[in-house]
């Protein structure tokens, strides 16, 4: 007996890594412990009137391109925080700006999104560019980092969360001396009020954006994309990234 021990050792030994190893490849070849077949993006959207039709288009266009979204509306503020604490792996529309202020590795989409054109709403007559901003009171959408960096050392920036309808409430009670939203957010809005006039300001480039992690479902991420800006925009097609 004493001779055989060592032996039933062994095969024990043995039994156990053959068992561990049938275990090991049955579970990798179970299409449900598949990581990119069970992942389903949570997205960032703007806000916007139309949210279900927005929505639906967007998840229509990527589980055309063979992804998963679940669209997420969120305040631009929100965006950045809740990509630094993994609560949405992605969003719809940033410019390059939201690399750092969430904080978190990122990688960009190579569909281009929009070119927003920040606009200056105003009806002080004495204003007729940035540089005429000195001790007034600009309102910038709370968490739009690019339009806050445009007026530093220009104005008094006033953060005003809420969007667009917010900020044209706020300027046309008097409280703002004028205001800087870029041009789609403005048409998604009442527009501007009687009376006040707007100064068109430099465009800027808007891509989607993933979490570092998800980089490679670029791929399908960039033809969900494609797939809706040539839904909304068919007469001028789609950009890619040079």
């Amino acid at each position: 007996m004493a001779l055989r021990k060592p032996n039933a050792i062994v095969r024990s030994w043995m039994f156990a890594v053959i068992l561990l190893t049938a275990l090991f490849l049955s579970f990798e070849l179970l299409p449900s412990a598949r990581a990119d077949e069970e992942v389903c993006l949570k997205i960032a959207l703007p806000e916007m009137a139309d949210h279900d039709r927005s929505a639906e288009r967007y998840r229509a266009a990527m589980a055309e391109a063979g992804l998963c979204v679940q669209p997420v509306w969120l305040p631009n503020k929100r965006t950045a925080v809740s990509l630094k604490r993994g609560e949405i792996d992605g969003v719809f529309a940033s410019g390059d700006t939201i690399q750092q202020s969430a904080g978190v590795p990122l990688v960009a989409g190579g569909v281009v999104v929009g070119r927003p054109k920040n606009v200056l709403i105003t009806a002080d007559t004495t204003i007729h560019a940035l540089s005429d901003l000195k001790d007034k009171e600009i309102g910038v959408w709370l968490g739009d980092d690019r339009g806050k960096q445009e007026l530093v050392g220009l104005a008094d920036i006033v953060m005003v969360p809420g969007g667009a309808d917010m900020m044209l409430r706020m300027l046309r009670l008097g409280r703002l001396d004028g205001l800087l939203i870029d041009d789609f957010s403005l048409n998604q809005s009442s527009g501007v009020p009687e009376g006040y006039r707007t100064i068109e300001l430099e465009a800027h480039t808007t891509y989607s954006w993933l979490r570092k992690e998800y980089e490679a479902l670029l791929p399908q991420f960039n033809r969900g994309t494609y797939l809706l800006r040539a839904s909304l925009e068919p007469e001028t097609g789609t950009e890619t990234k040079s």
